[in-house]
C-alpha cells in the first residue's frame, strides 16, 4: 500500500475510486415524446423507509435538462450479459433503443426488459454535487429477477466479480 497523499490530482482521485467495485445500470426517463437513457455506475440505495435511491448526472450531460424536468426516472440494473447495452447507452447523444428490448411501464418510463431489476422512481430532490447533480428518487414500483450482475472495476466493465474471485470469497 502506498503512503497517504495530501495533495493529489483528479487522475489520482479517479484511480483511487476505481478500486471500489460497483454495479452498472442504465437510467431512463421520458418527458412527453422525448425519451433518454444513460449508463451509470453512480447508483446507491439511500433509505428503506421511505424507499429512496440516488444517482449522479454530470453537469455537462446533454440529457441533463430532460432528467431534471421529467420528474421521474427508472433505474435498470444490468445483468452480466448486458455489456453491449451498457456500452451503447454510455455514448452521448439521443436515446437509441436499437437492438434492445424495451417496454414502457404503466408510468410511461422506458424499461430494459432483460435487466436484473427495474426501480421506477419519482424525483424527490436534485442536489448540487460539484461537477454533477445528485438525483434522489423515491421508488414507487419495482421488479427483479435472479442473475449475475454486470460490474465496473478499475475503469472496466466485467461480467465477473474480480475482487471476490481473487480473495477466495466467491
Amino acid at each position: 500500500m502506498t503512503a497517504l497523499t495530501q495533495t493529489f490530482d483528479t487522475t489520482q482521485f479517479r484511480q483511487a475510486c476505481s478500486t471500489f467495485l460497483t454495479g452498472v445500470a442504465v437510467v431512463t426517463t421520458a418527458l412527453g415524446e422525448v425519451k433518454t437513457a444513460m449508463t451509470i455506475n453512480s447508483f446507491s440505495s439511500v433509505s428503506l423507509d421511505p424507499p429512496l435511491v440516488l444517482w449522479s448526472l454530470r453537469d455537462q450531460a446533454w440529457s441533463r435538462p430532460v432528467f431534471e424536468t421529467a420528474g421521474h426516472f427508472a433505474i435498470n440494473i444490468l445483468a452480466a450479459d448486458q455489456m453491449e447495452t451498457a456500452r451503447q447507452f454510455a455514448r452521448p447523444g439521443p436515446y437509441a433503443p436499437d437492438g434492445h428490448a424495451i417496454t414502457n411501464s404503466q408510468r410511461g418510463l422506458p424499461l430494459l426488459t432483460d435487466a436484473l431489476a427495474h426501480l421506477e422512481c419519482e424525483t424527490r430532490q436534485i442536489l448540487d454535487g460539484g461537477d454533477h447533480r445528485i438525483l434522489i428518487g423515491e421508488v414507487v414500483a419495482l421488479s427483479c429477477r435472479d442473475g449475475a450482475p454486470l460490474a465496473f472495476y478499475q475503469g472496466r466493465m466485467t461480467a465477473g466479480l474480480p475482487a471476490l474471485e481473487r480473495s477466495g470469497l466467491s
